[in-house]
């Protein structure tokens, strides 16, 4: 099979695009013969990876190198060096020297490794590839016996793995989610997924992570009596952090401002089940967006923690499974604001899908400000959505004070004043699905390089979960389902 792999740099003074045409069984090995041919033999691992209607676009971010591998004729020229490897002359066998064979050692035969575990599919869901949808999505839950190991759990997953592959043999742009249960379960588990495994052929190898470790609890110091007339105070639901891979450095310590493990209670996200949220604000009016709700309260967002950015995107990746275990798009809104309120605590945090038909952004989730706009719109054209939405990335407003693209009467109908903001698409099959933004980091501070990062991955992995799931913009069942969330 040939591809022309065409390669570009961004910016005014870059040299004129190259164009090479390789032939290779499948785009990533087209991708990197044609980086062979120019001297590049790193790995994708960095790489952000784009499916087009028509190809593949990837990015190097390090050498600022953009690569589209799209299809080529059989009859296209290949370009020098871009031809797969030759065979061997017929009739003039290569003479090489018989190797020297020492005698094998004697060792003791390892032992048989134990028999899979007996499983079964408790649910399962397959998403066919269309024009509008270029995604083939399959998920599968499985259960195995109470009590089986990690590592046995591991091993079901990635036997189960090798079948759904082989069955997909030959489809493109193939995303995977599979899980792995030791009980059986209808709604919400009791307890988190032995194992879970997620594959995007465009990736490379799958993920496989173990559960997320659980936090030990202290002993409790006797509580002081309390006088009848004073309720105990509440206390925040926020989300486990996402599972860890055993290469995954640990957490650094929080800082003395943040709440300790005690005072918290948690709740790990489950397969088709929505993470228990954290608290959200409720709703205000002012007649600058259409449609809000009218009832209001203030929310207190959680306290920042300090990370660095390779220790954000591990926790951001491991959450990405749980997000396409959910079972529908406003489930996965309101798993997009719980991960974003414990990774990137802001004061506002707010997720659009958009409507197509209207060329408009219909606000389905919201946490944080003085009034809650649930079900406001704002047109595509304007501001900061028609900006990251022709970005096709986070796009981050270090002073909002300053720049004319931040300044919307919207704000005031939020009841905040902006600062900062980093605002993120949702683009799949090359259509506007939804908009991510956040405002003001809680602590102070501005957004930089790195919560944008951040966020621009968040927005992709939304993108994803609605090319399948579809958007909802349907009034009733946006504000029901936020109704429900805010009262757990």
């Amino acid at each position: 099979m040939r591809w022309f792999v065409e390669i570009s740099s961004p910016g005014p003074s870059a040299e004129p695009p190259a164009k090479l045409t390789v032939e290779a069984p499948q785009w990533q090995p087209a991708l990197q013969k044609a980086r062979a041919m120019r001297g590049d033999d790193g790995s994708l691992g960095n790489f952000s990876i784009e499916l087009l209607d028509d190809g593949y676009r990837a990015v190097d971010p390090v050498k600022k190198l953009r690569y589209v591998v799209r299809k080529a004729p059989d009859t296209a020229e290949l370009s020098a060096g871009g031809q797969a490897q030759a065979e061997p002359p017929k009739g003039r066998p290569a003479v090489t020297a018989p190797p020297r064979v020492a005698a094998p050692p004697r060792a003791t035969p390892a032992p048989a490794a134990a028999p899979l575990p007996s499983h079964r599919v408790l649910s399962s869901r397959e998403v066919a590839a269309t024009e509008s949808s270029p995604l083939t999505y399959r998920e599968y839950v499985y259960v195995v016996p109470e009590g089986t190991s990690v590592d046995l759990a591991r091993r079901v997953v990635l036997d189960r793995f090798e079948a759904v592959k082989k069955a997909l043999d030959g489809a493109r742009g193939v995303l995977v989610n599979l899980a792995v249960f030791d009980h059986a379960y209808e709604g919400k588990p009791a307890r988190a997924p032995l194992v879970t495994l997620s594959w995007k052929d465009w990736r490379g190898e799958p993920e496989v992570r173990p559960p997320a470790p659980q936090p030990s609890k202290p002993a409790a110091a006797p509580a002081a009596p309390r006088p009848a007339s004073t309720p105990p105070p509440a206390q925040r639901v926020v989300s486990t952090p996402p599972a860890r891979s055993p290469s995954s450095p640990p957490p650094p310590a929080r800082s003395p401002s943040s709440p300790p493990p005690a005072q918290r209670s948690v709740s790990t996200p489950p397969a088709r089940s929505p993470s228990a949220p954290p608290p959200r604000a409720q709703a205000g009016s002012n007649p600058a967006l259409k449609g809000g709700v009218t009832t209001t309260t203030k929310s207190t967002p959680p306290k920042a923690r300090v990370r660095s950015a390779e220790e954000l995107m591990k926790e951001l990746e491991g959450a990405s499974t749980d997000l396409h275990f959910l079972s529908d798009a406003l489930e996965g809104a309101e798993f997009v604001v719980s991960i974003l309120s414990e990774q990137l605590p802001s004061e506002l945090i707010l997720v659009w899908f958009h409507d197509a038909e209207k060329r408009e952004l219909v606000l389905v989730r919201q946490q944080g400000g003085k009034h809650d706009r649930l079900l406001a719109r704002m047109p595509d054209r304007t501001g900061l959505a028609q900006a990251a939405i022709a970005n096709k990335k986070a796009l981050v407003i270090t002073d909002a004070q300053r720049d004319p693209r931040a300044v919307d009467a919207r704000w005031k109908a939020f009841g905040i004043d902006p600062k900062s903001i980093a605002c993120a698409p949702a683009i799949g099959g090359g259509k506007t699905l939804g908009l991510i933004e956040i405002v003001n980091p809680t602590g102070g501070g501005r957004y930089a390089t790195t919560e944008g990062n951040a966020l621009t991955y968040v927005g992709k992995e939304l993108a994803e979960f609605l090319t399948i799931q579809g958007v909802v913009l349907d009034p009733e069942k946006i504000r029901a389902t936020a109704n429900k969330a805010a009262a757990r």
